[in-house]
């Protein structure tokens, strides 16, 4: 058995550099961050060739699709991203017709953006590819798995949200 996870642990690090296996098993924090990047990679050459759109504008696409008319702000906070980033997709893909702003009711200076129906149907038409990708990803994965990984990130996420929550209380400026 270990020398079956030894041959599987080499290949890995084949595949994605050194680091990977060289870190020992204190470092899951640093792989998630690692396989993070190379997935971030993987989908922006995926919907550039896909939808000629950048990773940023996709995430903006996508939650502006998953929230509804909302301002970029909430885009941000959903993400994760800077307000600046967000911004910045959000006039892109306004530009090129796939957003829209409108005022937003119940602010006077502020806007809510949602998809126009080219938006719509670039979402579903990426959203579909998206999921191929996805499903091809974890393929090797059982269901059970699956509900593993997604019940341990959700876990690391709760801590690190609490964390950063506890750290910004302390800090006085």
């Amino acid at each position: 058995m270990k020398s079956a996870e030894g041959r599987q642990q080499k290949a890995i690090a084949a595949e994605v550099g050194k680091n990977w296996i060289s870190l020992g098993d204190a470092h899951l924090p640093y792989r998630l961050l690692l396989l993070g990047k190379v997935m971030d990679r993987a989908t922006a050459n995926q919907i550039r060739a896909a939808g000629n759109i950048s990773l940023a504008e996709w995430r903006v696409l996508a939650h502006a699709h998953m929230l509804g008319p909302c301002r970029a702000s909430e885009i941000a906070s959903a993400a994760f991203v800077d307000r600046s980033e967000v911004s910045r997709a959000i006039f892109s893909l306004e530009e090129r017709g796939i957003l829209m702003r409108v005022p937003d009711p119940k602010s006077r200076r502020g806007n809510l953006v949602s998809l126009t129906a080219d938006g719509q149907a670039l979402h579903g038409e990426l959203r579909e590819s998206r999921r191929r990708c996805f499903e091809q990803w974890m393929s090797n994965l059982d269901a059970d798995e699956r509900q593993t990984i997604e019940h341990g990130l959700l876990k690391i996420l709760r801590n690190v949200m609490a964390e950063e929550t506890d750290s910004s209380s302390r800090d006085p400026s």
